[in-house]
């Protein structure tokens, strides 16, 4: 056991596998930070498009109003 501490490739592999997880975790977090702006993105534009049914649903009650009021 005391020969795989004092091997000299403990830490030229250290290394290497510190450098593998901290690219791994910087790559993780920037696709996270893309997938929360496209959701976003998404429900903003559910928002809008709500808004746009809603308006043209009214817009639609008030044309069969005036059709009935002629």
């Amino acid at each position: 056991m005391h020969e795989i501490l004092y091997s000299p490739y403990i830490v030229p592999l250290g290394a290497f596998v510190v450098g593998i997880a901290y690219y791994g975790f910087t790559t993780w977090r920037k696709v996270r930070e893309r997938e929360m702006n496209l959701e976003s993105d998404l429900r903003q534009k559910e928002m809008e498009h709500q808004q746009k049914m809603k308006t043209m649903e009214l817009e639609i009650a008030r044309a069969k109003e005036s059709k009935r009021e002629e």
